[in-house]
């Protein structure tokens, strides 16, 4: 097996040669431009001496940040996207984190960089991709690289206001997906139609589907998605075949009649994940693709995208409970219980624990965080063996399968997203008018509720937090309190606010 993921970029490259890999609206290139161009940007690189750094890329996902993302592994660098849509502040703290010699961005976002604390240097990919390719430099920094070199870094949300930064590397990567082209049988043939931005790891599945398979990855431009017609348009002028999307953008389509304009015929394959996906939003896509194969995804970005799957063959029964399935390969998935003990039993919840090389490596310049949520196996007493607690709750079907129910702690998916809400607490909290603040989510109408104790109005609240957070994280409800209700030891007690205000 390959050990990074720039040799199966050659590979395709000789494979597929002059075949289209990605398009976008500015135009397309072929698997043979895109390693091409990702040496040249490699090679510019390389006399900084990157090996072993994470490269933010800050520009919109485009087929110019593919190729910045291969040119930084080309230079024996790590990339992370630094998403444009979010705000300064939370740019500013990951680059605070990352500390990055340079920065990659394009003409049309460098003025916007200029403006941030923390910048090194930056270099224009416009620049970087006119260079000449430097093979005996790629070559040597090539043969100092090993399979668990870092990949990629995602910034996801942090209890404590900072963004936690989920590393992961070239051997998980691999070995998820070889496995997950396999399953689900992604060839050459297919069209993929890209829905995740290039921070968030639903997009590492479309990406890599793509060079494994010789597959077309068209990248649907993220303001396509407030315009459900826009978004059909574009499946059926491409002839996409393969939806490996967030819920939250499936149900875009469904809630706002997306087909009673248009059905996008040729997509055979719904590949959907992030937060549970509402069962009559799946009944509606289904009834316009019968013939489609639908799969339920689990898995959060610590175990490279998913550890579990569960396949919806057409006209299949799917109840009002969707499972969350069963371990991909080489991947062992169990519950614990409060003591540690291992569920076998159906209709026992307990925590979802994850095994397996697909483990990410841990969470960027915090070990603290690293050591909580990777931990030794404490079925294992007889030697070193790693896994992540997820902190999601589940429990298992007579045949075996599992169904999520919910999370521990205070984490949240929504918008298909994980979101602390201790963050969102610890932003509102740095408001000068707020006294107290605790942040609820009400499950049944996916809606962020915020309570608070204090002497604004809700609009400022909202128009200071789109300074601090990102736009999913805004709460949705905004519930001014008199006092907080607190527990015996002072703590804000949420399961009052909870019962007074989401009515549980």
């Amino acid at each position: 097996m390959e050990r990074n993921v720039v040799e199966i970029l050659e590979q395709a490259a000789v494979q597929y040669q002059d075949k289209v890999a990605v398009k976008d609206s500015e135009g397309q290139c072929t698997f043979r431009e895109l390693c091409e161009d990702s040496k040249r940007i490699g090679s510019a690189l390389s006399v900084y001496s990157l090996e072993g750094q994470t490269i933010p890329v800050y520009m919109e996902k485009s087929i110019l940040a593919l190729k910045s993302f291969f040119g930084i592994v080309y230079s024996g660098g790590c990339y992370s996207l630094l998403n444009p849509i979010h705000p300064k502040e939370r740019l500013e703290k990951i680059l605070e984190v990352v500390q990055a010699p340079v920065v990659i961005t394009d003409k049309g976002h460098v003025e916007a960089l200029k403006q941030m604390k923390g910048v090194g240097t930056i270099l224009l990919a416009e620049e970087l991709v006119s260079s000449e390719v430097c093979e005996e430099k790629l070559l040597d920094i090539r043969e100092k690289m090993i399979d668990t070199d870092a990949l990629y870094v995602n910034f996801t949300s942090g209890s404590t206001g900072v963004p936690k930064g989920v590393v992961v590397g070239h051997k998980s990567v691999i070995e998820f997906m070889n496995d997950f082209v396999t399953l689900f049988q992604i060839t050459d043939k297919d069209i993929i139609g890209n829905q995740a931005p290039f921070d968030f790891d639903v997009s590492v599945k479309d990406i890599y589907s793509m060079l494994l398979t010789g597959a077309t990855m068209y990248i649907i431009p993220k303001e396509a998605f407030l315009f459900p017609q826009r978004v059909l348009d574009i499946l059926v002028r491409e002839e996409v075949t393969t939806l490996i999307w967030a819920v939250s953008a499936l149900c875009m389509i469904t809630s706002l009649k997306g087909f009673a304009y248009k059905v996008p015929s040729a997509v055979n394959k719904i590949l959907f994940s992030g937060e549970v996906m509402p069962i009559s939003h799946l009944q509606e896509w289904r009834s316009v693709l019968p013939q489609a194969t639908f799969v339920n995804l689990y898995g959060p970005t610590e175990i490279t995208c998913n550890c579990t799957y569960y396949v919806i063959k057409p006209g299949a029964d799917v109840g009002d409970k969707l499972p969350i399935g069963k371990a991909f390969s080489n991947e062992r998935v169990f519950l614990l219980d409060e003591q540690d003990r291992e569920i076998c039993e159906p209709a026992i919840e307990g925590e979802i624990c994850v095994a397996g090389s697909t483990l990410a490596l841990g969470y960027f310049r915090d070990r603290d965080k690293t050591d909580k949520a990777f931990v030794q196996n404490p079925l294992n007493d007889r030697y070193h063996e790693l896994i992540y607690r997820t902190g999601d709750v589940a429990y298992y079907q007579p045949d075996g399968n599992m169904v999520y129910v919910g999370r521990k702690d205070f984490q949240i998916k929504h918008l298909g997203h994980r979101i602390e809400l201790l963050e969102i607490d610890a932003h509102m909290g740095s408001i000068p008018q707020i006294e107290r603040v605790c942040c609820l989510y009400d499950e049944q109408k996916k809606k962020i509720v915020a309570c608070y104790q204090g002497d604004i109005d809700k609009a400022t609240i909202r128009t200071l937090l789109a300074e601090k957070v990102a736009k999913y994280m805004i709460p949705e409800r905004f519930v001014r309190v008199e006092e907080m209700p607190l527990t015996s030891n002072g703590k804000i007690d949420r399961k009052k606010l909870a019962k007074e205000y989401l009515g549980k």
